[in-house]
């Protein structure tokens, strides 16, 4: 049913009350917040006034709570978006969702009276939600009880669970194996890197609903945990992105050392991942192989090098002067090398960084994908959800198709094959992610 009236996730309780003829007991209504739309759905023509409605990403590191008060928030009230993504006062986007909603033009400049009032409307839930947060100082678990739930109903549970490929606790994997492989007919096998800027998700962070469509194909999977920026800026690691980036190696060599007991086959291999966990990818994709032959260490004499590499979301390059040429509203990367003092400083600390460019260039080279392309790389599958446009700003810069049209470019320059789909992009003979990497690891070596 289509209804002009703006409804939220705080009208559900009541709503679902309403449908089902149960009274809300006083003690609880007087918390409630949000009203029953049953009577639209069923379609009786009642008033339903505007009202402001707030999110916020809710998430800050420890004591952090009044750095974080313009993180990634928004307000809605009947056709007015107003959004702030920059994480200051005077950072406020407005949006007017009747003639836009695909939010593209901001309009604070035309209507300050709107963006005064609605800035006003949200200071004031800001200050009226303090006293709740009273989980400051609470330890949370160690993984998301509700992803935990989730994978427990979704996903099949890993043949092999928490397995160690380094010291630290979160150098762990989980390895599924397809019920087809055996010692005389190995498996291919998906190495899955999740994603969420290096400082967030877990080993099932969009992979979840791909695992039951690889093993059905034949195909087993390994996914990996890592340490994030922070425990690396911890650990005193130069730069912090080394450790996600050469944990995930060492994994991959892990994986190989378990080739025989895991049977799976070693020529085989592909690494697949969404934004950061897609940057990895590609940077194992593009890294010289980083196996030390003569080492004493077993594990480092296993190949690093992969069949292909097939991504979403990725971040092709981290030089922060081709991503602002590239994309002029760029703010990602400056985490990655330790130009930030806390990770909610993630994305408002790009201009340190593009300060700090040329003294930092040469270890940015070290870990950007775009810069280690070299013609016996090899090929990769590039996938984003919406279409380019090159030097123009984007609505999620992190994540443009501008990346993966200047990835292209090179790849192509060098003779290494690369499909980049994205909505209404030429050439493309896979639609998703999962198509390209069973095309590939299922063929015959």
């Amino acid at each position: 049913m289509d209804m002009p009236s703006l409804v939220a996730h705080i009208d559900v309780l009541p709503t679902l009350c309403d449908i089902a003829a149960v009274e809300i007991p006083p003690s609880v209504a007087e918390k409630v917040e949000g009203r029953s739309f049953a009577p639209l759905l069923r379609g009786a023509r009642i008033a339903w006034p505007d009202r402001p409605l707030v999110t916020h990403v809710g998430r800050w590191d420890r004591g952090q709570a009044a750095e974080s008060a313009f993180r990634n928030c928004r307000i809605r009230e009947g056709q007015w978006s107003l959004v702030n993504v920059k994480n200051r006062p005077d950072a406020w986007e407005l949006y007017d969702i009747a003639a836009d909603p695909g939010e593209q033009t901001d309009v604070a400049k035309e209507h300050p009276d709107i963006v005064k009032r609605l800035r006003a409307e949200y200071d004031a839930w800001w200050q009226s939600v303090q006293p709740d947060l009273v989980n400051e100082d609470l330890d949370g678990p160690s993984e998301n009880p509700f992803r935990k739930a989730y994978d427990r109903q979704f996903a099949p549970p890993p043949t092999l669970s928490d397995v160690p490929y380094g010291p630290h606790p979160k150098q762990r994997m989980h390895f599924w194996k397809s019920p087809t492989s055996t010692a005389e007919h190995p498996a291919p096998l998906l190495f899955f890197v999740h994603g969420g800027g290096w400082q967030g998700g877990d080993r099932l962070s969009g992979l979840a609903g791909m695992v039951p469509k690889m093993l059905h194909a034949g195909v087993s999977v390994a996914s990996v945990e890592y340490r994030f920026i922070r425990e690396a800026m911890d650990e005193g690691v130069e730069p912090p992105v080394k450790a996600p980036l050469t944990d995930a190696a060492r994994a991959l060599q892990t994986v190989r050392s378990k080739a025989a007991e895991w049977q799976i086959d070693p020529r085989r291999i592909a690494a697949s991942g969404g934004s950061a966990g897609a940057c990895t990818s590609l940077w194992l994709a593009f890294h010289d192989d980083m196996a030390e032959p003569v080492s004493d260490d077993t594990i480092a004499r296993e190949s690093t090098r992969l069949l292909a590499a097939a991504v979403s979301g990725a971040q092709t390059t981290l030089d922060p002067v081709q991503m602002k040429e590239w994309t002029p509203n760029s703010r990602y990367g400056g985490h990655a090398f330790g130009v930030m003092s806390s990770a909610g400083q993630r994305d408002s600390q790009f201009a340190n960084f593009l300060a700090a460019r040329d003294r930092l260039l040469p270890v940015i080279n070290r870990y950007s994908p775009y810069a280690l392309v070299t013609p016996d790389d090899p090929p990769v599958y590039l996938w984003y959800g919406s279409a380019p446009a090159l030097g123009q700003p984007q609505k999620d810069p992190t994540h443009t198709a501008n990346f993966g049209v200047k990835l292209k470019e090179r790849l192509d320059a060098v003779g290494v094959p690369c499909e980049l789909a994205y909505p209404g992009a030429p050439d493309v003979r896979h639609a998703k992610v999962e198509d390209y990497l069973l095309d590939v690891l299922t063929k015959s070596p």
